[in-house]
């Protein structure tokens, strides 16, 4: 039996880059739709980890990473994006990664990752008051708990689907 740490959330540092890789590749293994870019991924972690290598005039996406756990052992991943949509210039905050061990689900942990963006989302509010936060469920595990607890925390504005019907289709409505 795991000794699941407490459910509080802590900015990421580049120390949890190793843990950070076992959860993404983790979650990609359990729920991932497409092969795993390992470079493209390793981009926006360097990127998110560490700014200070991106160009001042570089006005492509930043983020943010947030963990539960120390860097030998992570439980638990937010990674949240600021990026324009594809069809405005307004920026706004996309979770990219909401991920919780397996070992660790019997925990607040994922209702803690929730609160976090919502959290890091209002201070970013304090100096924009219209800035927004949008989360999504693609996966095919779970699929159905996990819109109810999104549906419990936020406003409910969409669908993703996934055409053709193949194996991962058949997991989407479980428990």
């Amino acid at each position: 039996m795991i000794n699941v740490s407490p459910s509080i959330v802590r900015a990421a540092t580049p120390d949890d880059q190793g843990e950070i890789w076992v959860l993404l590749r983790q979650m990609h293994s359990e729920a991932g739709l497409f092969p795993l870019s390992e470079t493209k991924v390793q981009s926006f972690l360097t990127r998110i980890l560490h700014p200070e290598t991106i160009a001042p005039n570089d006005t492509g996406s930043r983020g943010i990473i947030g963990v539960i756990g120390g860097p030998t052992y992570l439980e638990g991943i937010i990674m949240l994006i600021l990026s324009p949509l594809w069809y405005s210039e307004t920026i706004a905050m996309q979770d990219m990664v909401n991920f919780v061990r397996e070992e660790c689900r019997q925990s607040n942990h994922a209702k803690a990752l929730i609160a976090y963006s919502k959290f890091m989302t209002d201070e970013v509010r304090k100096a924009h008051s219209d800035f927004k936060l949008m989360v999504g469920v693609v996966s095919t595990v779970r699929t159905q708990a996990k819109i109810r607890l999104f549906r419990r925390q936020m406003t409910e504005c969409g669908a993703v689907f996934l055409y053709p019907h193949d194996d991962h289709s058949q997991r989407a409505n479980g428990p």
